[in-house]
């Protein structure tokens, strides 16, 4: 599809350099005209699914696959897997220790999807300077293909902790675990992750669920990139604002941005920046007339 797309962009760059050869060209507008109209189809080029997409064999399995939100639910913490050395590691010792945990889904050997979407966590966690892994939040990123084989993990966890931006200090808090297909359906299902196996490969969706200090299921985030507001806000909502460096802070915020079901992010509470905006504004008032009024008693 590429060689099509650098096709048309010759064309066009032909069409402008017409004069150059002392050939007669149309009109400005109509050479601007055709320009146009060869970006849009190249673009509309690139868009086409490529031979290596992995598609449904069958479309009516598209329904199966997705999330199922159960927010305000626990997920099951007796589950068991295996970590980057082959130990043996309990969901449960993620949790009870004051801090958020961000938890993904993605097989290692996935050669499109789940390369994307860890990226995307990668990516927003570096971009947070003031909430860290390790003294902020743990993240644990799962896989859900238990044929995984052992050094696929190894390489992807060390590919992904070095690119940190905390380095060594925080490559510890950044977990990538395998496991048992009856362990790993007892973990998904409690978040409501729905995915199914099509050939040698997964369908699944992307996204990263995010959890209270006690596994309970606070927000989910979807798509392969994240943005880095939505992400610390669900990380404050997530702790009750006991993160990060200021406590009081983060209530502010909680207070001024509200999560938004339908567009799936947290937007500006404009009722509630009203309401903040009228105590102010009443406060201002009284302070200014207790200040006349003492002046008026000077006076008199």
């Amino acid at each position: 599809m590429g060689k099509w797309k650098n096709l048309f962009f010759l064309r066009a760059s032909n069409i402008f350099h017409l004069e150059k050869k002392g050939r007669k060209t149309a009109p400005f507008m109509w050479r601007f005209f055709i320009f146009l109209s060869v970006m849009c189809i190249s673009n509309t080029l690139s868009l086409l699914p490529v031979s290596d997409t992995h598609a449904l064999s069958n479309v009516n399995d598209v329904k199966k696959i997705g999330f199922d939100e159960k927010l305000a639910s626990s997920i099951d913490l007796d589950t068991e897997f295996l970590g980057e050395a082959g130990e043996t590691v309990g969901i449960s010792s993620f949790f009870g220790q004051k801090k958020p945990v961000v938890l993904s889904l993605a097989y290692f050997t996935c050669p499109r999807l789940c390369l994307l979407s860890t990226d995307g966590v990668l990516e927003v966690v570096n971009q947070m300077d003031s909430f860290r892994p390790g003294k902020d939040y743990t993240v644990v990123t799962i896989s859900f293909d238990p044929e995984e084989p052992p050094d696929a993990i190894g390489a992807r966890a060390a590919k992904y902790k070095r690119a940190l931006t905390g380095g060594e200090k925080e490559s510890s808090n950044w977990h990538f675990l395998t496991g048992t297909a009856e362990n790993i359906l007892a973990l998904t299902d409690s978040v409501g992750f729905r995915f199914k196996k099509d050939g040698k490969e997964f369908a699944h969706p992307s996204g990263i669920v995010i959890l209270t200090p006690d596994g309970i299921i606070s927000r989910y985030l979807y798509g392969v990139q994240h943005d880095p507001r939505n992400f610390r806000l669900s990380l404050i909502e997530a702790s009750e604002g006991k993160i990060g460096s200021s406590e009081l802070l983060n209530k502010v915020l909680m207070f001024c941005y509200q999560f938004d079901p339908v567009g799936k992010r947290y937007a500006l509470a404009a009722l509630n920046i009203v309401k903040a905006g009228g105590m102010v504004t009443l406060t201002v008032l009284v302070a200014f007339l207790c200040i006349m009024w003492r002046r008026e008693r000077k006076i008199f």
